[in-house]
């Protein structure tokens, strides 16, 4: 697809890529479900055998069908407001559409490999790398004049509070090794709080709260 061309909100290009992205998100919460499939007698003989077999799948589902929809919400959100998308932009949001579809992959490896570092680290960089892909492709939209309401305020403050989830998720590798992958896991928690603080402290008073909604 050419980088230089253009495709109108109002063309048919233009639905066909809200089409195709929105189809991936939805493919991919779909996937997660599959992650949780033990479904041997012996795990389903109680509750507390099946909290033992399941448990920690389960809990790995619901907290990666939160970020999925959440990235969903912003992606969506983001594109369907673009102006205009050429080929560069496509291009970049399927980027984002790899990460995307990584997660359930590393999904299954946390929740069934639950007191292994490995699939905690994995997990957090898919999810650093995909949030810090989905936030340069709306930085670069926006710097190119293509979101129909742009950033107020310093660029730079965008960029510190960009980098807050990443931080936080990419930190926690360190903690899955030296201490446990659970309390890795509970150090993503810290973002919820981080990003609002960050995005306050760097903007200026009279600014707009910065966006996309980092705080997936």
């Amino acid at each position: 697809m050419p980088a230089n061309r253009e495709y109108g909100r109002e063309g048919l290009e233009f639905a066909r890529a809200i089409t195709f992205f929105d189809a991936i998100y939805a493919f991919s919460v779909t996937l997660l479900i599959t992650t949780v499939d033990d479904f041997s007698p012996s795990a389903w003989s109680s509750l507390s055998a099946l909290r033992e077999a399941n448990g920690s799948s389960l809990l790995a589902f619901a907290i990666s069908f939160v970020v999925v929809v959440r990235f969903w919400r912003v992606n969506h959100q983001e594109v369907t407001g673009f102006k205009s998308m050429d080929g560069r932009l496509i291009a970049m949001n399927c980027v984002v559409m790899f990460g995307i579809v990584l997660i359930p992959f590393a999904t299954e490896a946390m929740g069934k490999l639950n007191s292994e570092p490995l699939p905690t680290a994995v997990y957090a960089v898919v999810i650093s790398g995909t949030f810090a892909a989905q936030w340069w492709m709306i930085f670069d939209a926006d710097r190119r004049g293509q979101r129909r309401h742009r950033w107020s305020g310093n660029r730079w403050a965008q960029i510190a509070t960009g980098l807050v989830l990443p931080v936080v998720f990419l930190g926690s590798i360190p903690v899955a090794y030296l201490t446990q992958p659970n309390f890795a896991q509970l150090c993503w928690l810290s973002a919820i709080v981080l990003v609002p603080l960050v995005d306050r402290a760097t903007r200026g008073p009279d600014t707009e709260p910065s966006r996309p909604d980092q705080d997936t």
